[in-house]
């Protein structure tokens, strides 16, 4: 079955994927929203394995020979890189949390259009107009919150290895 005007039809169809891609928007929004606080939670997870990192400081005893003195610098050294990576990462995740101006279709926009006054394939095409504008702004935001977020979860990675670093240093102090 042939519409009766093929324009028109591909107007409405390419307006309808278009609102579809505005809603679609919202909900990766959402999403990475979730994924953020996913890694928060992971970062209270790596906190408890820290804090038992720290407990450790309080065990230390005056360095007996040079070894020891250097073992107890870099046990202590990289526990003051665990514990700022640390902050640094949460700091960085929390950023990601602040409120994104998401931009909506408002009734403003669309009486400022005078969508009213248009034939019904000039009003769509001009709908049309509007919705690429807010989805392309709204994709360039959403593609650096998650650009973002990638670049934050490669700062977990040191951090992880830095407590690991720590501990191995507070085995090796706790035989030597």
């Amino acid at each position: 079955m042939k519409p009766d005007n093929p324009i028109a039809f591909g107007c409405s169809r390419e307006l309808e994927s278009l609102r579809i891609e505005y809603q679609n928007q919202f909900d990766r929004s959402n999403k990475l929203d979730n994924k953020v606080y996913i890694a928060i939670t992971f970062c209270g997870f790596l906190f408890v394995f820290i804090t038992g990192l720290f407990s450790g400081i309080s065990k230390i005893s005056l360095p007996e020979n040079s070894v020891q003195a250097v073992l107890t610098a870099g046990y202590i050294l990289t526990c003051v890189a665990v514990m700022v990576s640390y902050v640094y990462v949460l700091i960085f995740f929390m950023r990601l949390l602040q409120p994104e101006q998401m931009i909506r279709m408002d009734p403003e926009k669309l009486a400022k259009a005078e969508l009213e006054r248009m034939e019904d394939l000039e009003a769509c095409r001009s709908l049309i107009l509007l919705y690429r504008d807010i989805i392309n702004e709204n994709l360039d935001k959403l593609k650096l919150r998650c650009d973002e977020f990638t670049k934050g979860l490669k700062f977990i990675v040191p951090t992880v290895l830095l407590a690991f670093g720590a501990y191995a240093f507070q085995l090796v102090l706790s035989m030597v």
